[in-house]
């Protein structure tokens, strides 16, 4: 073989080389794309915020680049992550995160972002990034008047007000907060074999709401609401004593109570109320239960109060074991109460980027595509389970997952069961 004709023949299989590794799949990408992260990072909120992003985190380690999955699987983005704390001086901080929100919108090559945690965060900065029409992608917010407007208007226009200057960016991969009381429902009658709910609630926009729910599930249950007149109303800003609502309760025969409501004194006054009066009958609240103040301040008593919180149990998801074992696997220690969410947001974001990447011709795409395709997302097969997004942004897959507290001294209660929320 001539010397030409060796050096042509290496130059093919340099060329070839340099252009795949594997089947079809290209050797180096034609730019970066970035992922913006806004999460409480430091502080008092670290417990949550550090386990959401090492799965942010490993959901791009895993994926490493994004390409155009149908027509051009040659056109392919490294992923890379840009992060901000929104805490300021031990807590999260709703200036802080429109702040950083703005230094993300800043980037062109931001398309995206993942975050925040907390509802008073996302009211700041949902605002600066839909003047920006850069997606967002929460993993934990659950206040219903960041995307609704229900009908008894409580929400007063927030959700408009939000988005100032054109149609919606905002998404969240968990549930509202007023599901809550349906998820007590189904807790009381189908886990707990529960037929005779007293109901007693504070009057707040969030108790009275959750008592709505909890009696119109429970009632389609099966069960009964045993004394329906005012559901229980009382005064949360008078001293919390509940002698006489208990004793009604027991004179109706009710065999659960349902506590919606906010102070978390209130509800451990109740529960030492039924101790002393109908020690056998449970108590079901929303998740204000779930602070350990609670257990405390309950004494003895605090053993039968069962608790909701919005979001999933990934130990009985058997979509979210792969995750966990290489969660666990990378960082050493479980997946927090985000971690999971904030997987799921991280991958169908990269997923609607690869889409996007298509409708753009194989080039960078625009954050208008990237938002077009997360707002058609149907039926997005997670590690959660299968979702979709409405029109407002709010996901069609509600999962819950429902504790209870077997002591005073302990700092967490114990998995109880997962409903799942119907529409």
């Amino acid at each position: 073989m001539s010397r030409s004709r060796l050096a042509a023949l290496m130059l093919g299989m340099l060329l070839v080389a340099g252009c795949t590794v594997g089947v079809g799949t290209p050797a180096h990408s034609i730019g970066v794309i970035k992922l913006g992260v806004d999460l409480p990072l430091s502080g008092d909120d670290a417990p949550d915020g550090l386990p959401a992003k090492n799965a942010i985190d490993l959901a791009l380690k895993q994926a490493g680049r994004v390409c155009g999955p149908a027509r051009h699987p040659d056109a392919c983005f490294d992923l890379k992550a840009v992060t901000y704390d929104d805490v300021s001086q031990g807590i999260h901080d709703p200036a802080k995160g429109a702040k950083n929100v703005q230094l993300l919108a800043n980037d062109a090559r931001v398309l995206a972002m993942v975050g925040p945690l907390h509802d008073s965060v996302a009211k700041s900065e949902l605002p600066v990034a839909n003047g920006a029409g850069l997606t967002m992608v929460s993993p934990g917010t659950t206040n219903e008047c960041l995307s609704q407007e229900p009908p008894d208007g409580h929400c007063q226009g927030l959700s408009a007000r939000l988005r100032p200057s054109g149609p919606n960016n905002f998404f969240r991969v968990v549930t509202t907060q007023l599901v809550e009381g349906a998820a007590g429902a189904d807790l009381a009658f189908k886990a707990l074999g529960k037929k005779r709910a007293f109901v007693i609630n504070d009057q707040t926009t969030f108790g009275l709401g959750i008592a709505i729910t909890f009696v119109a599930r429970f009632v389609r249950d099966g069960g009964t609401i045993v004394d329906p007149s005012d559901l229980g109303a009382f005064d949360p800003n008078q001293p919390a004593t509940f002698g006489s609502r208990v004793q009604r309760a027991l004179e109706l025969g009710a065999d659960v109570i349902y506590f919606a409501g906010t102070g978390v004194s209130a509800a451990a006054s109740l529960r030492r109320e039924m101790a002393a009066r109908m020690p056998q009958v449970p108590l079901i609240g929303s998740d204000r239960l779930a602070s350990s103040q609670f257990a405390k301040a309950a004494g003895a008593a605090a053993r039968g109060s069962y608790y909701t919180v919005v979001g999933p149990y990934p130990a009985v998801l058997r979509g979210a074991q792969a995750f966990v074992h290489d969660y666990k696997t990378a960082y050493g220690h479980d997946v927090g109460a985000f971690g999971l969410p904030a997987y799921d947001a991280t991958r169908l974001l990269i997923a609607a980027i690869g889409r996007a990447i298509d409708d753009a011709g194989g080039a960078m795409p625009t954050r208008a595509q990237v938002l077009n395709q997360v707002s058609g997302i149907r039926d997005y097969r997670g590690a959660m389970g299968a979702m979709s997004f409405d029109a407002r942004g709010d996901t069609n897959l509600k999962l819950l997952t429902a504790y209870q507290w077997l002591g005073a001294n302990d700092v967490a209660g114990q998995f109880v069961a997962q409903p799942l929320i119907d529409s």
